[in-house]
């Protein structure tokens, strides 16, 4: 479970800076992009997780 944690680090701090690009997006007023990269952000997130776990377990 430790390396599974130390292994999402990376993926985990792409989706924080992905979810920052999102918020500013939504002050431009960008409303459809926002929510793409909010939704590709999660995606990304969820996707890494899964392989990471099925790679280490």
């Amino acid at each position: 479970m430790l390396r599974f944690l130390f292994a999402m680090m990376i993926p985990f701090l792409i989706f924080v800076y992905t979810m920052s690009f999102t918020r500013w997006m939504g002050k431009e007023r960008h409303l459809a992009a926002a929510t793409s990269a909010a939704l590709l952000g999660a995606l990304t997130l969820c996707a890494s997780g899964a392989t990471l776990w099925k790679l280490l377990t």
